[in-house]
């Protein structure tokens, strides 16, 4: 397979494993009290997923196997995390406290996601286990350093577009009170089904099962 087939398919793959436009709903929900930071909230995911799947096209395999992380128990934390947000927005209709702290459902002026955009939303939200591997996995692939410059291009393309998602398609959203609640439940249950999903992934992964 030649550098270009495997750049477009590593591409391809990292556009539907990190979703930029998608997810960027639930990034609109988590900011819908503070829109005035969604640039500088934005910046920070993209620095965090750029060093996240970047490092794991470059020495991902390597790293992890050096410090003993499996990426299937990190896929059950990461898993666990975000299930339990996903279930507190499913059943509460609001933005659950792991966005903003313990009060910010009392206070809606605490509601902030300042503590939620780097972990959960950027990583495992987005550069999740699956994303990772798959980096590592494209990097292995082919002679040379053809696997690793597929990888980072795909990497470099992919995050160039979270901006586009997160910033000039989330403007354009104009939602209801009533609107914003319905769609909070159902991020929610989009939210929990993913972290359910990750963690019975790190389970077989940890555990071997195919």
């Amino acid at each position: 397979m030649s550098t270009l087939e495997l750049t477009v398919q590593a591409t391809i793959a990292m556009i539907l494993l990190v979703d930029p436009f998608i997810r960027a709903i639930f990034f609109r929900l988590m900011t819908e009290h503070e829109p005035e930071r969604r640039r500088e909230y934005v910046r920070r995911i993209m620095l965090t997923v750029t060093i996240a799947l970047g490092g794991a096209a470059l020495v991902g395999r390597e790293v992890l196997d050096l410090i003993g992380i499996d990426l299937g128990a990190f896929g059950l934390a990461g898993g666990l995390v975000l299930a339990l947000m996903g279930f507190e927005m499913l059943f509460g209709g609001q933005q659950p406290r792991a966005q903003g702290g313990a009060s910010a459902h009392a206070e809606p002026a605490l509601e902030s996601a300042e503590g939620s955009i780097v972990v959960p939303y950027a990583i495992p939200f987005m550069a999740g286990p699956g994303a990772i591997t798959t980096v590592i996995t494209i990097a292995s692939t082919g002679s040379g350093w053809s696997g690793p410059v597929a990888a980072l291009i795909a990497v470099g393309i992919t995050v160039a577009l979270i901006p586009v998602g997160h910033l000039l398609l989330v403007n354009k959203m104009n939602m209801t009170p009533q609107t914003m609640s319905i769609m909070t439940r159902f991020g929610g249950l989009f939210v929990a089904t993913i972290g359910v999903q990750l963690m019975l992934g790190g389970i077989k992964s940890y555990f071997g099962i195919t």
